[in-house]
């Protein structure tokens, strides 16, 4: 009687421990509602980045690298955005893998061809190519339940070809030689890319030399030149520069999410559809604004 009650125990024992979901640890708000929604309840996704975290100042401190301690996976951008991964690795188990997502996400140049654009999530496209990656690597790890994963992936992947058609019928009505972005900085490219739009980054442009008036008449003229309707500021830093060349030029200055950081905002496709609605509610002609209303 004692032995096949204990054979019990271990039977039942086994299935909850084989039923334990899979920790993962992200470094990015977005890349942890995906893994979130390509996990479902195989996996529990523990968010390291502090709700309003500056994405390019941001390191994990000693507390946030704990909570990633028996992670199977920490999921970061890639592409040099986390500059602290390899002091990251030091301080985690052999056992867990940092994954970066945006490593096999193709290169999008700035506009002057220094360097490639990191800020990848921008495109819908580009997001559905990193749940693959993120799929594949859940089956990796937790292959019992690639069935799950590949269904939730699929539905990931669905819904940003939904946001991507969406975006394009939004950008219909912004004509051809009005597609001209001027953002803050660099950090639209892959947007640009998809929706087929100039990308012009004011800061990289006049920013490094604050004060000199040259380079500010040379951007001034090159947005005139353009002619600029909407400069798009960033919600997460201060609009006081681009607002002034706005001044200076007479036309509006609009806020987009750039960074996909937002409080208020936690989902992709609220920040998705967000910067859309703002980018064509600055840049559509007058007549396709009268019943338009911006996404909250």
């Amino acid at each position: 009687m004692r032995t096949i009650l204990t054979l019990c125990f271990l039977f039942v024992f086994g299935i909850v421990a084989q039923a334990a979901p899979a920790k993962i640890a992200s470094l990015h708000p977005l890349l942890s509602e995906m893994a979130t929604l390509v996990g479902g309840d195989k996996v529990k996704v523990v968010n390291l980045f502090p709700k309003n975290g500056d994405l390019h100042s941001f390191s994990p401190t000693s507390a946030e690298v704990s909570s990633a301690v028996g992670a199977k996976l920490v999921l970061a951008c890639g592409k040099g955005i986390e500059p602290y991964l390899g002091d990251l690795k030091q301080s985690l188990s052999e056992k867990t893998r940092i994954l970066e997502l945006g490593a096999d996400i193709p290169d999008v140049m700035v506009p002057d061809g220094s360097h490639p654009d990191p800020h990848w999530w921008n495109s819908p496209s580009n997001m559905k190519r990193a749940s693959r990656t993120l799929m594949l690597a859940l089956i990796e790890i937790d292959p019992a339940n690639k069935a799950s994963y590949e269904s939730n992936q699929k539905k990931y992947a669905d819904n940003m070809d939904n946001l991507l058609r969406m975006g394009k019928i939004i950008m219909r009505r912004i004509p051809q030689n009005q597609r001209v972005l001027v953002t803050a900085h660099a950090a639209m490219c892959h947007f640009c890319r998809d929706f087929n739009f100039t990308p012009i980054p004011v800061h990289g442009i006049a920013k490094e030399s604050e004060g000199d008036t040259a380079s500010l008449a040379q951007l001034i003229t090159t947005l005139r030149k353009n002619q600029v309707k909407c400069i798009f500021t960033e919600v997460n830093a201060s609009p006081k520069a681009l607002d002034n060349i706005a001044r200076e030029l007479g036309i509006s200055s609009r806020p987009l999410v750039m960074d996909g950081i937002y409080p208020s905002m936690e989902s992709y496709d609220k920040i998705f559809l967000f910067n859309t609605g703002v980018i064509a509610s600055g840049l559509a002609p007058a007549k396709a604004k009268k019943d338009e209303k911006a996404p909250h």
